[in-house]
């Protein structure tokens, strides 16, 4: 799959603009090409829409990273049921016995596994818990290994792999999560670029207008330049990013937009005096009155919306 030339937050500012420049103009596309209507625009801003409602990549990984956190200290007390295996291997065979047995219950694998190499994990258990069944004769010798460990590191391993198994359950969820997420967004930008390749064709001799489609123009407008508009950032009262609210300014055809994974909006709107509105799913409804925008100028106006009870 082909890298979009932008960051994802700028796609999701970007596209409502492309496209309301498209519906600005959309007497000309049409005389260009019949089927050109506005239902155009609204399959593109659904897949652009598709796109945004996919979780992002801190939604997907929160369950992974949970299982982690509770997979850490489990990963730690293995590893210190592993290292009283070695001392009984040290005792039970030597200086002589001691390195190969050692590597026979995957030495190789410790240093591995304390990085989190998660595959080095479920061989240094695997190997260990075959040493200990092949070899339990001779470590619990001299009253050497307790009786009892085999059946301890045998519960440490146990607990290990049933969180390793989950927590690369979540980590195989989060990787079609996230090509998913892209396979939209590469969706929701060719559904535009094709649009605007037509756009180059039907103004190839205006390059003021033809400039409109560019996205090298549309991501100087979402990063602070341009024509009139508003842009900000939106977060949660307890500081968190406001990611998925919807934001519209009312009076302005198409001015609606969903804020991306960074609490980022951006729309483009005439000179004037509006109120914007923000709604989103667990919020409390915010309206943010009499906000100026002049002329060439892309008004920043931030916010802060609350949870609702």
């Amino acid at each position: 799959m082909a890298k979009l030339p932008m960051a994802q937050g700028d796609l999701y500012l970007v596209l409502p603009l492309a496209w309301q420049a498209y519906r600005d103009n959309q007497a000309a596309f049409t005389a260009y090409r019949p089927a050109y209507t506005d239902q155009v625009a609204v399959a593109g801003l659904a897949l652009l829409k598709a796109a945004q409602d996919l979780p992002d990549d801190q939604s997907r990984g929160g369950a992974g990273e949970k299982t982690r956190r509770e997979l850490l200290p489990q990963l730690i007390e293995y590893l210190d049921a592993w290292v009283r295996l070695e001392g009984y291997i040290e005792a039970a065979y030597g200086e002589t016995g001691y390195k190969p047995m050692r590597e026979e219950a995957g030495s190789k694998f410790y240093e591995a596994a304390s990085g989190e190499n998660w595959d080095a994990v479920t061989r240094l258990i695997t190997n260990a818990r075959g040493f200990v069944k092949d070899h339990l004769a001779e470590l619990t010798a001299n009253d050497n290994m307790p009786t009892t460990f085999p059946a301890e590191l045998e519960a440490e391993a146990q607990d290990a792999e049933k969180l390793i198994e989950r927590f690369l359950s979540f980590k195989n969820d989060e990787r079609k999560g996230t090509e998913a997420k892209e396979a939209a967004n590469a969706a929701a930008y060719a559904a535009w670029q094709k649009v605007a390749r037509d756009a180059d064709r039907i103004w190839r001799r205006q390059p003021e207008q033809r400039r409109y489609f560019e996205m090298e123009y549309l991501l100087g407008l979402v990063r602070g330049t341009g024509q009139a508009g508003i842009r900000g950032v939106l977060t949660r009262a307890d500081g968190g990013v406001a990611a998925g609210v919807t934001v519209t300014v009312p009076g302005v055809p198409d001015a609606t937009t969903v804020t991306d994974e960074d609490g980022r909006f951006a729309l483009a709107v005439p000179a004037g005096t509006y109120v914007v509105e923000l709604r989103g799913a667990g919020f409390k409804p915010l309206d943010i009155a009499s906000v100026v925008v002049s002329a060439g100028v892309k008004k920043r106006v931030d916010g802060v919306v609350e949870k609702a009870v």
